[in-house]
């Protein structure tokens, strides 16, 4: 399903989910119809700017419901992004190795701390292993 932002350098960015993208759709309106729109336009957008948040809610969107991402590049784009956003360094692991890692600080500390990128790593590889059998 499309997201449709609007925005201009002086407001607020407005995210609204459609079935179909309007005809008559701003040039002020980002499309974002596949999770490569989304990693593109999160790439040239600073941190800071005032759409990253709604950025962030369409990549909980495309995250919440993997089987809508189509490639491998963009599910490594979207955990490596989550996981730059949280502050974890992969240092080279896969995303299960992270997952594993993550979980055995929880455990250390005694702790849910990463509880929920755990769970969004390890759907991830399931999501990776389903596009190899396909």
């Amino acid at each position: 399903m499309p997201y449709l932002i609007s925005h201009s350098e002086s407001d607020n960015p407005q995210l609204e989910i459609v079935a179909a993208v309007p005809a008559d759709s701003s040039p002020s309106t980002l499309i974002i119809s596949a999770a490569s729109d989304l990693l593109d336009i999160y790439l040239e957008t600073d941190e800071s700017h005032p759409l990253m948040e709604a950025l962030r809610k369409v990549r909980a969107e495309f995250l919440e419901d993997l089987d809508s991402v189509a490639t491998v590049p963009e599910i490594y784009g979207l955990m490596y992004w989550l996981l730059q956003e949280q502050g974890i360094d992969n240092r080279g692991e896969s995303l299960e190795e992270t997952a594993d890692r993550l979980g055995d600080i929880d455990i250390e500390n005694d702790t849910d701390q990463f509880s929920d990128l755990i769970f969004h790593l390890k759907d991830a590889v399931e999501r990776l292993y389903d596009l190899e059998l396909d």
